[in-house]
């Protein structure tokens, strides 16, 4: 199914979806989230009052983070070439929304749901984890600001930014993302973390690597800026294939 190749009419429907849909459902999510912090009942704001600062901080951030993706998406670039693929949508869609995935953790078996993170060593996890966590999020929100109105869910062309964080890594708001889990896996230290991060990041890259392929198809210049760029680590040596 992902192999298969989109009809016109269905691509630009898909283009035009994600400006007014994808911006709807970002700026929901916003909505939801600011509520949630502020409107907290019962175990939840008891939750929120013994969370360490940096994950009040994290929620905020969160909001920020979906209110610009939302705007984002509503007054975004002009699409050059349009998602050619059934996994040109469906990818990007799985990977985006992949973190809806953590909601199930409340049904999973209860051995899967608590923390094996030794007892010396909770305290430190916690702060280091929630650290990486706003360092990851920070780095997104970093590269969003220079995507600007480059940004997009679905695989598809528009104008390649180089500035930034983008002279050094191709995909630093993956990077971000990338750190951000990490943070979350070491701060949770569960089983049912570990197995749902993973998954979760390989999602990340496999669409990364889509999104490049597609851009190297259409961009002889986009080629060579993955010459002299890293994939998610910085490349500060232009001789050096980074990763």
């Amino acid at each position: 199914m992902t192999t298969a190749t989109l009809g016109r009419r269905a691509a630009w429907a898909a283009v035009y979806g994600e400006r007014y849909i994808g911006s709807l459902v970002f700026l929901c999510l916003a909505g939801f989230r600011l509520h949630r912090l502020l409107h907290a009942g019962g175990a939840e704001r008891a939750e929120l009052a013994a969370a360490p600062i940096t994950k009040i901080i994290g929620e905020v951030v969160w909001v920020q983070l979906y209110v610009y993706f939302g705007l984002l998406l509503l007054v975004g670039r002009r699409v050059q070439s349009p998602p050619r693929k059934v996994s040109d949508v469906f990818i990007p869609l799985g990977t985006t929304f992949f973190y809806l995935a953590y909601y199930t953790i409340p049904w999973f078996p209860g051995w899967l749901k608590q923390s094996v993170c030794p007892a010396g060593w909770r305290t430190a996890c916690v702060i280091t984890g929630e650290g990486l966590t706003l360092i990851g999020l920070w780095l997104s929100i970093w590269a969003a600001v220079y995507l600007g109105r480059s940004f997009g869910v679905l695989i598809e062309v528009r104008k390649v930014v180089v500035a930034g964080a983008y002279r050094w890594m191709r995909h630093p708001m993956y990077s971000g993302y990338v750190c951000f889990l990490a943070g979350f896996a070491l701060a949770n230290f569960s089983p049912a973390v570990w197995l749902l991060v993973p998954l979760h990041v390989a999602l990340l890259l496999y669409r990364a690597r889509l999104e490049e392929s597609r851009l190297a198809e259409e961009s002889p210049e986009y080629r060579a800026y993955c010459q002299r760029t890293g994939f998610i680590f910085p490349k500060f040596h232009p001789g050096r294939d980074g990763f």
